[in-house]
């Protein structure tokens, strides 16, 4: 049905009538001011909101049908370019309730009065004005209370503006808080995915959407696979070919135990790719045998999740084809045979799927969900089940990828049985469904189901023993039982992950653990942003996500002090001064490239900010990104100077003196490290004290809250010369002690041993180290650095310092501390 009404007056009269009068639902759609208008009637469906509101120089459209997994919006205000946030219909863990939507509306001033404002049904809450429409209300019956708010998922939906999305869309629009990566708050590596994606040939969009692989890419690594094997020829990532023995179809058939037949049926392939030096982040680029995993997805599949990114119109980068149900490779994963931390996804900046996928039945109503590619190939060679692999391990599931498991009734999570795998599989069962997960549990012969398919063991057993996670409420030995029995078999897998540039530290904590609170103090300027970060990029190279809030420092400069760190040297030496611009722009945007694979995201929070709204962006963050370690850096600029304000919020509890809000704020940071699992980290200005006197667990500003309800408590000692970090509270096995800093300018980085001690040692180590990596690999070699730092174990600085240090020893002495024990 077509109508000729072209003005707005009409228009706005036939929504309201056909809202009124027809028992099916429309989407209108005007491409530009005083066009016709065409009006389509589409089914009623209970997720489909009602007519578009059309104003001046927008296009809108209404959410497509409930068969359908997202809706497509796009409007002036509530704009979807951003990209929304998919929640699944299983997922039962955020809990919103009628207290939770009133909270956080009145902290939003979007609520007067409760009684009047909020109504509630027994599956909605139902807004009086909804804070999207462009439009004015005008007190008008017919437009309010049009907004719907889904108790328990938090979906929401405005049957005026159409504004619709997840309870995280809804909470980040009005806070307007987002989470970035380096790529986005970097001026130098906001170009380097499509610069190293070009570098390695492949097609990058021109409309912003995620770049995808040559539509021959897999299918020629594949045929290095098995149709080369003869001729012993691999082809590279850079067109040539090069001789092998076919190393790697060896790896997969007599290492791995997976024959021909799976192998192909998942199309793994064979390339040879460029690394850097695994020993060295200073050293060159390294020629590796690897293997490929393609992420095949249909093509309707890519449209939708590039609709999840905000772009509604996505191409297929010259791999477009007419039909949806297409197959294309969305990404290729890359793995060296010989070092299994090597490992890359090509191309850079492309989008997320499952390996696999393909090989799932179109009616299937169950999957299996392993940690790692040899762990789906196996499940499947011995059980014939439709097995996948998580595009990332146990680290992340990207919310991109979560539409695609909506089919399925039963989902079986196959983790490694290590403290990592298993603390994954919980997290990634909230996000899918915890009543249809179940847990798959080898034995303690074999960590993963690769392992168990070498060792012959049955795999069709251990699917039947699967487990449902039981209810977090109630928790019997039964359900922990496997977990404690682990621990205590294996102690240092529960300790935590190493710092690796401060081996010394490490022994006394043991390392990075999920659900504990770290207080860091220590006088101004003392080191402690520059600990923290050298910290963090520890973290971040193990793969561990990491979330920075820095409220005191903007993040270009952070950022900036974390890529320093991350070269362990000079970013432009005078060593390298002699070269072109574009010699040394390329060496930068070589570092920049493996500065931008590391799982680093940023608050774009600066100064002042309300506590609440810092807890719902990193709520996002943990659901999003799977961030397991939060930096807060430091509570005093976070919190807010207006006492007297703050009094009349309710979020604080009434209170508006600056300690009880920061009592308030300590405490609600504290339940969110337990209930979101993961390790925060805050830091905490000292009391004003005598600059030459060593700081104690009394020095923390406020009252004694912060170190309360920390696990660890960290000073950072610093009398003007000597610096001394001292953990003056650890939780996890009661260890305490201290640990010598020593800062070395070239790199921006903390070491535990003097420079002088270590010189020697440092001669030794580039005498056979490889090029220095700053030249990314180039031809001419840079020439080595006495000063470069090195990276030692705890044995090598034993044997630099033997029993004790002099130096160190001073430093202690200098505090009132006896020297830690060796």
């Amino acid at each position: 049905m077509q109508s000729l009404l072209t003005s707005p007056t009409q228009q706005q009269g036939l929504i309201r009538f056909c809202n009124r009068r027809l028992a099916s639902r429309a989407t209108i759609s005007r491409r530009r001011r005083k066009s016709p208008l065409l009006l389509r009637t589409i089914p009623w469906t209970d997720n489909t909101p009602l007519f578009s509101s059309i104003t001046d120089g927008g296009c809108y459209s209404t959410s497509m049908s409930s068969g359908a997994t997202l809706p497509i919006l796009q409007q002036r205000f509530f704009s979807m370019s951003d990209g929304s946030t998919f929640v699944s219909k299983y997922n039962t863990s955020l809990n919103v309730t009628l207290d939770t939507i009133s909270t956080f509306l009145s902290h939003h001033c979007l609520l007067k009065k409760a009684s009047e404002d909020l109504r509630c049904t027994s599956t909605h809450a139902i807004l009086r004005l909804c804070p999207f429409c462009t439009k004015p209300h005008k007190d008008k019956p017919d437009n309010m209370f049009k907004l719907y708010i889904k108790l328990g998922a938090g979906a929401f939906c405005c049957h005026r503006c159409n504004a619709s999305g997840s309870w995280y869309d809804f909470k980040r629009r009005i806070a307007s808080y987002d989470i970035v990566d380096s790529t986005t708050t970097d001026s130098i590596s906001t170009t380097t995915t499509t610069t190293a994606a070009k570098r390695r040939g492949v097609n990058v969009p021109t409309d912003d959407s995620s770049p995808m692989p040559h539509i021959h890419q897999s299918l020629t690594y594949q045929n290095n696979l098995f149709l080369t094997a003869s001729s012993s020829t691999t082809t590279t990532t850079d067109g040539h070919n090069s001789n092998n023995n076919n190393n790697v179809l060896h790896y997969l058939m007599h290492e791995r135990g997976l024959n021909a037949s799976t192998l192909k049926k998942y199309g793994v392939g064979m390339a040879t790719y460029k690394f850097p030096h695994p020993h060295n982040v200073a050293g060159g680029y390294l020629d590796m045998e690897c293997v490929t995993f393609p992420w095949m997805m249909r093509v309707s599949e890519i449209k939708q999740q590039e609709a999840i990114r905000g772009k509604r119109n996505a191409s297929t980068h010259g791999n477009s084809t007419s039909n949806d149900d297409s197959w294309l490779t969305r990404r290729i994963k890359v793995r060296a045979i010989s070092h299994k931390g090597l490992q890359r996804l090509d191309p850079p900046g492309g989008g997320w799927g499952f390996f696999g996928w393909h090989t799932v039945p179109e009616d299937a109503t169950e999957v299996v969900i392993t940690e790692g590619e040899f762990d789906a190939m196996a499940v499947n060679q011995a059980t014939g089940l439709p097995s996948i692999s998580l595009p990332s391990g146990c680290r992340n599931l990207p919310v991109e990828v979560l539409p695609l498991l909506e089919r399925f009734e039963k989902i079986y999570l196959w983790m490694d049985s290590d403290a990592p795998g298993q603390e994954g599989a919980q997290v990634f069962a909230n996000k899918i469904g915890m009543k249809r997960c179940f847990i798959v549990r080898t034995s303690e012969n074999a960590k993963d189901a690769n392992e168990a398919l070498l060792k012959g063991m049955d795999l069709q057993s251990f699917l039947e023993n699967a487990e449902i996670i039981p209810h977090e409420g109630i928790l019997t030995f039964k359900s922990l039982r496997h977990t404690v029995l682990h621990e205590i078999c294996h102690p240092n897998e529960y300790a935590g992950r190493p710092f690796a540039s401060l081996p010394q530290f490490t022994n006394i904590i043991k390392g990075f653990r999920r659900g504990e609170m770290t207080v860091i103090t220590g006088s101004t300027g003392s080191g402690k942003t520059t600990l923290l970060s050298q910290l963090s990029l520890d973290l971040a190279e193990q793969g561990i996500n990491t979330l920075w809030g820095s409220f005191e420092i903007k993040n270009q400069r952070l950022i900036k002090k974390l890529l320093q760190q991350f070269c362990r040297e000079p970013i432009f030496s005078p060593s390298n001064s002699r070269l072109s611009h574009e010699n040394r722009m390329e060496i930068l945007n070589g570092v920049a490239d493996r500065f931008e694979a590391l799982p680093l995201y940023f608050l774009k929070f600066h100064g002042t900010t309300e506590v609440e709204n810092v807890l719902d962006a990193m709520d996002y963050a943990t659901y999003v990104h799977d961030v397991e370690h939060i930096i807060l850096d430091n509570l005093q600029f976070m919190l807010t100077r207006d006492y007297k304000g703050a009094q009349k919020n309710a979020s604080y509890g009434g209170y508006y003196d600056k300690f009880d809000m920061q009592d308030i704020a300590l405490e609600k940071l504290r339940k969110f490290a337990t209930d979101r699992n993961v390790h925060l980290t805050i830091v905490v200005h000292p009391r004003k004290e005598d600059d030459q006197a060593p700081l104690g667990l009394s020095s923390f500003y406020g009252s004694a809250k912060a170190t309360q309800e920390a696990d660890i408590v960290l000073i950072l000692q610093y009398n003007g010369k000597d610096k001394v970090i001292q953990v003056k509270k650890n939780r996890f096995d009661g260890t305490l002690g201290s640990t010598p800093l020593f800062y070395d300018h070239a790199s921006g980085r903390y070491e535990e041993v003097s420079s002088k001690a270590v010189e020697g040692k440092k001669y030794a180590i580039n005498a056979v180290q490889p090029k220095n990596a700053m030249y990314g690999g180039s031809k001419k070699e840079a020439p080595v650095s006495s000063s470069a730092p090195v990276m030692l174990a705890a044995s090598d600085i034993n044997d630099i310092v033997g029993e004790k240090d002099e130096g160190s020893n001073a430093i202690f002495e200098s505090f009132g501390e006896a020297p830690p024990l060796t």
